[in-house]
């Protein structure tokens, strides 16, 4: 397994994490439509680094390229997880347990005694890992992403 520095996503980052978006998720997913997921997304992005609870953290690769990244809110004592996207490329490779790591640590240092999440049912890959960590599912939301899917609620008391 490689190692990866992970810091602050910075504004300056932005491309790097709307290009890992565009290749990990439907423009649905996104909030628009194929012509206008960038753009929606960019203003997404850009609004969750103006907001004083929420976090975005970078996975670096060796030469400091941005291959993967986490974006939560931090709500009172519990920590809600929004998104964790990795680079194709990047993918298999360990940097969505580094940056789910890097969240525990942060949860850890801030008190924090519950860690929410949403993933879609069929995203297999990713439940494993939450349920690896030790997130336990408590609920399925019907229907609840743009193409229908369900999505697996999980949490973890700390």
């Amino acid at each position: 397994m490689s190692t990866f520095a992970i810091d602050n996503l910075a504004e300056c980052d932005l491309d790097a994490a709307l290009a890992i978006d565009l290749s990990s998720f439907a423009p649905s997913e996104l909030g628009g439509s194929p012509s206008s997921a960038r753009a929606v997304r960019e203003t997404s992005l850009r609004e969750e680094f103006a907001r004083s609870w929420s976090t975005l953290r970078a996975a670096r690769g060796h030469d400091g390229t941005v291959v993967g990244y986490s974006l939560f809110w931090q709500v009172v004592d519990e920590v809600h997880l929004l998104n964790v996207a990795v680079a194709l490329p990047a993918r298999r490779n360990g940097v969505g347990l580094a940056l789910m790591n890097d969240l525990l640590r942060y949860a850890r240092d801030h008190a924090i005694v519950r860690i929410l999440l949403e993933a879609r049912v069929g995203n297999v890959a990713a439940i494993a890992l939450y349920e690896r960590l030790g997130f336990k599912r408590f609920n399925v939301r019907p229907r609840y992403y743009a193409d229908f899917e369900d999505a697996c609620e999980m949490s973890l008391d700390l």
